[in-house]
């Protein structure tokens, strides 16, 4: 087996090399915004309700490749930790969106992350190369003046400083992913999504604690495995809170973000949107089953 790494800004990881439909190609081709851009809601909900999607993975993420079949890669995503694999989330990847061969960065550099939505990466001339989202991380070279110069697999690189800095302020770490969070109220549910052109609910936690460093598992079932049980009358902003089929003791489907005052942040469902909902719906009450911490 053998690493690579993601060339393009957000890459989607299939459940199959067939998963894809007619509607998808610009998916394919790494284009991300583009793609969710085109999706009818109706088009989306049938990512779900189809099972076509894995994940997603980041530009300069790392994945093991377990076999090439023609153009595409079954593959092991290295950052995303799943309880199937110990080596990572599996999909499969157009070969175009990976490196050709593996890429390494010096260990003894500090390892950085963009924290705001959306910034430009620019070549070493300072040329944009493209758009780069929330969560992306990379290796640091140095910094130079308002440039941070980065590592990636296209060659040295370029950031702003100022992508690297947490637009958000709060007393603790969780009040900064709830303030982070606020950001994509309104934005549209995306099966598999871990970036601001659409999360999933677990997607949703998995970025925004990844943002401040922290690594948690990617899906649902598995956050609520790890991380500090918080029993309902110690609850925080930023702790997690989990629901379940078959009154809470079933598997778990949905995960949000505790925000204060009996309330949560979430990417609520396919066809839906990132929203503000009361825990005492109908929806959620009979199904909660649990609160997570990660952040310190």
């Amino acid at each position: 087996m053998e690493t690579r790494r993601v060339i393009v800004p957000v890459a989607t990881l299939w459940t199959s090399k067939d998963a894809p439909r007619k509607i998808d190609k610009l998916a394919l081709k790494g284009d991300t915004k583009a793609w969710v851009e085109k999706l009818s809601t109706p088009e989306t909900v049938d990512l779900c309700d189809s099972k076509r999607l894995e994940t997603q993975a980041f530009f300069n993420d790392e994945v093991i490749v377990s076999h090439i079949d023609g153009s595409w890669a079954k593959v092991y995503l290295t950052s995303q930790q799943d309880d199937a694999d110990p080596r990572g989330y599996i999909g499969w990847l157009p070969t175009d969106l990976l490196s050709k061969t593996a890429v390494s960065y010096p260990a003894t550099t500090a390892r950085i992350g963009v924290a705001v939505p959306f910034t430009m990466l620019y070549d070493e001339n300072k040329a944009p190369i493209f758009e780069v989202t929330m969560g992306t991380r990379f290796t640091e070279l140095a910094v130079e003046n308002d440039w941070i110069k980065v590592a990636t697999p296209l060659g040295e690189s370029y950031l702003k400083r100022e992508s690297i800095v947490v637009p958000v302020t709060g007393e603790t770490n969780g009040d900064k992913m709830v303030a982070m969070a606020r950001q994509f109220l309104g934005l549209r549910y995306l099966w598999a999504g871990i970036s601001p052109y659409g999360f999933d609910c677990s997607g949703l936690m998995y970025t925004l604690h990844r943002v401040l460093g922290f690594d948690i598992p990617r899906d649902a079932d598995d956050q609520r495995n790890s991380g500090q049980p918080v029993a309902p009358e110690a609850l925080q902003p930023g702790d997690m809170l989990f629901f379940a089929y078959e009154h809470g003791q079933g598997f778990v489907h949905h995960v949000g973000m505790y925000i204060g005052n009996g309330k949560m942040i979430q990417s609520r469902t396919p066809g839906k949107q990132v929203d503000i909902a009361q825990l005492t719906e109908m929806r959620y009450a009979p199904e909660y089953v649990t609160a997570r911490r990660y952040w310190r």
